[in-house]
């Protein structure tokens, strides 16, 4: 296959605005240097590897280091652009547009901290002997194991707690607030102030769902709780395929099986009636 029709195959990925024209650009260039001279099938994996799927391949995300602490990692996001980020002790971040996030590649024997600038949700894995800490502007968050979501844009910041407790704290005082509670910053007197919270899960979180180290079964019955469609498998060993990475829910369920039936090498095809078939 000529290198012309593996580029009418990158470009007819249903990418939907994951990535910017100059990163889609750039990830373009690094697949053609790497495939130019090799078989099809080592093509399609390396389209695989930056598919919508595997949405953290894309975006400016990049390591710094120094002599006297493990390597930083800075991520941003652009419009448009959702992301989730699993880090070193098992914590997930879905990481809002036009943020940035600053995080270690480990974290230290004692806590864990990072850094944002923007909007993120948090499922932070629990573990007593290491606080995690989230600098954020105007305040910090502290917690062991929770789920809840910190906004940071200038002298507007705000927690919302999904599960468990957190600690909030600005220069001036600090609260405690649990489920279903906020804390928002007050930039007049430079405090932070508990209050019901009106939602405790943002709709933008929703684009993405985890389905890393699912089975394909497991993942089309997630999607029903969206979507009406019924799949169909040819083979019953098919229904144990396990799926890597994450899947954007701003496509229509048609990309969305045809993202999961590139991802595995496989067909997913419809027959009628909202029906799908997948083969080999």
């Amino acid at each position: 296959m000529k290198l012309n029709r593996f580029k009418e195959e990158w470009d007819e990925l249903p990418q939907k605005g994951i990535f910017s024209d100059e990163i889609k650009s750039r990830m373009w260039k690094n697949i053609s240097a790497a495939t130019i001279n090799r078989r099809r099938n080592n093509f399609r994996r390396a389209i695989a590897a930056c598919a919508a799927l595997l949405i953290a391949v894309g975006g400016y995300q990049f390591y710094f280091a120094s002599k006297s602490k493990t390597p930083e990692i800075i991520t941003q996001t652009f419009p448009q652009d959702i992301r989730l980020l699993r880090l070193s002790d098992g914590t997930r971040v879905w990481v809002n547009e036009n943020t940035q996030i600053e995080y270690p590649e480990h974290f230290a024997a004692n806590e864990r901290v990072v850094k944002l600038k923007g909007e993120a949700f948090f499922e932070v894995a629990r573990d007593t002997t290491r606080p995690f800490i989230i600098s954020s502007g105007n305040i910090k968050t502290t917690v062991l194991g929770t789920s809840f979501d910190v906004k940071a844009y200038g002298n507007i910041a705000e927690v919302n707690v999904r599960t468990g407790k957190v600690k909030v704290e600005s220069t001036q005082n600090a609260v405690f607030i649990e489920k279903g509670y906020a804390a928002i910053f007050v930039s007049h007197n430079k405090t932070v102030k508990k209050q019901k919270a009106a939602i405790l899960e943002p709709e933008w979180k929703k684009a993405l769902i985890d389905v890393d180290g699912m089975t394909l079964t497991a993942v089309i019955e997630k999607l029903k709780t969206d979507h009406l469609f019924t799949l169909q498998y040819s083979n019953e060993d098919l229904k144990n395929l396990q799926v890597k990475g994450t899947l954007d829910t701003r496509q229509g369920i048609a990309e969305l099986l045809q993202t999961i039936a590139f991802a595995l090498e496989v067909t997913i095809k419809p027959i009628g009636n909202n029906t799908y078939i997948v083969s080999r």
